[in-house]
């Protein structure tokens, strides 16, 4: 790779991706002191496919446009997967606090708890084995995942979420089973 190439451009490259980074915060929980970081990794991932930039294809300002806005959506996608799994770290601590009362409010008691595992022990016991399996696995993957590992396909899956999901709603546990209970809504 061609350093003084790439020195020429980086002013040029260090401000588009400030720029993208700028307008990144706020979107799947970045703040404003992610904003450096984002910028860091864009320029690294720039620097890391200068080597393939073509003129002829593309000026320098639309590759790496290009190049950033796809690393950048990465980043997103992968901040989005980290909240919807609670992986991501709370980012202030009253925040946590109050997300950790509003969860202590809406938790249904012991007794409905158990109660509803021994409901559905009674109507997951009856069914095939393979609904079961593909029950527990989704337990821990979403259905896109479970798809992807060698076994069944996509449309199967679904299917057996759509038999799980009427045996469960057929026994009347469906989404407002604790609601009764007083529990999450």
């Amino acid at each position: 790779m061609n350093s003084p190439a790439f020195e020429e451009v980086f002013p040029m490259i260090r401000d588009l991706a400030h720029q993208k980074a700028l307008c990144a915060v706020g979107r799947c929980g970045l703040t404003p002191d992610d904003r450096e970081d984002v910028a860091s990794q864009l320029v690294i991932t720039f620097y890391l496919r200068f080597g393939k930039f073509d003129g002829s294809r593309a000026s320098m300002r639309t590759f790496a446009s290009r190049v950033m806005d796809k690393e950048l959506g990465s980043i997103l996608r992968y901040r989005m997967a980290g909240r919807r799994r609670n992986v991501g770290e709370e980012s202030l601590a009253e925040d946590s606090v109050a997300l950790d009362a509003r969860r202590a409010c809406q938790t249904p008691s012991t007794i409905a708890r158990q109660q509803f595992w021994l409901d559905i022990e009674g109507v997951l016991g009856p069914l095939p084995g393979v609904l079961l399996d593909t029950a527990r696995s989704l337990c821990w993957n979403t259905p896109s995942e479970l798809s992807r590992l060698p076994g069944p396909s996509r449309t199967v899956v679904y299917r057996r979420m759509r038999r799980l999901r009427a045996a469960l709603v057929g026994a009347g546990i469906g989404p407002g089973y604790f609601a009764s209970a007083g529990g999450a809504r």
